[in-house]
């Protein structure tokens, strides 16, 4: 299939790259997979006056997990996309969007462009999440296993970060060799494709800005909980000094009566026990009397 401006684009799966009769661009293609290895390598780099780049994507926290990978081919005559692992069909939408050869260009903004929604529906999703946590860590519902929440949140981010990072270095280094172009050199990209693959690399760089305001935001989602885990331990611990400072008087009492000397008074004292159970009741009652009107409980 051609393009408006007369490039041929081929969009081919790797086993079907590897079993056809390869044109020059397809086994320049072929070759430039198998020693770079886009399992390892990510980016974009000039190869005889030509364009060669991969990129990958990655799924939940797995690091090592990687649900979409592909590699591209371009020069002045020919697009060539080659899926390597598509689990969540993103990139064999190319050939079920429908439209004819000259919707191509369109074909490609529309994965980029559901690349980039995709992108930002999981931003957003994050960040009300993370909204929701912290008005329940300052309302004081405070669970033990926040730290762990947060950890898998930080984890995630960590791989989204990454992947947009080495996809805006791609386009990046595409704008980037095309202007490094002197003027005699006749550039790859028309000014149609170059103007989107400029205004694609200022959206991008806004998604990574809002995934490390995100990752920025973890932190003082951490700081907040550490801060009401502390406030809750002295709260715990103030009760407890009260508790024990309202029954100190008690032991006192049961200490200077336990002493059972001959000469005490009360000892004999027909009504001596009575008075020392009244008397300690009293002691309670003042005790606490004083710490709710100080407000210490």
């Amino acid at each position: 299939m051609e393009d408006n401006k007369g490039r041929i684009t081929r969009i081919l799966e790797w086993e079907e790259l590897k079993e056809k009769n390869r044109s020059q661009q397809e086994n320049l293609l072929m070759q430039s997979v198998c020693r770079l290895e886009p399992a390892y390598w990510v980016g974009v780099k000039m190869l005889e006056n030509c364009l060669y780049g991969a990129f990958c994507f990655h799924e939940g926290t797995d690091v090592k997990r990687r649900v979409a990978s592909a590699a591209f081919l371009l020069d002045e005559q020919v697009f060539l996309l080659v899926i390597l692992k598509d689990e969540n069909n993103v990139l064999h939408s190319l050939r079920s969007i429908p439209g004819g050869d000259a919707e191509m260009e369109e074909k490609l903004e529309t994965v980029f462009e559901g690349i980039l929604k995709q992108a930002k529906e999981k931003i957003e999703e994050m960040e009300k999440y993370l909204i929701d946590m912290e008005q329940q860590i300052v309302g004081g519902r405070i669970n033990r296993n926040r730290n762990r929440s947060i950890f898998e949140c930080k984890r995630l981010l960590t791989v989204w970060k990454n992947d947009y990072v080495q996809f805006l270095n791609m386009i990046e280094g595409i704008n980037g060799l095309e202007e490094k172009k002197k003027d005699n050199q006749k550039k790859i990209l028309n000014e149609e494709a170059s103007c989107y693959f400029r205004i694609y690399e200022n959206k991008l760089r806004h998604l990574t800005e809002e995934t490390q305001f995100l990752y920025e935001e973890l932190v003082h989602i951490r700081e907040a909980l550490d801060a009401a885990l502390s406030y809750e331990q002295n709260r715990i611990m103030k009760l407890f000094t009260t508790v024990t400072t309202i029954f100190m008087p008690l032991s006192l009492i049961a200490g200077w009566y336990g002493m059972n000397f001959e000469g005490m008074p009360e000892l004999h004292w027909r009504y001596g026990y009575g008075f020392v159970s009244v008397l300690s009741v009293l002691v309670v009652l003042a005790c606490f009397w004083f710490f709710r009107k100080k407000k210490l409980f």
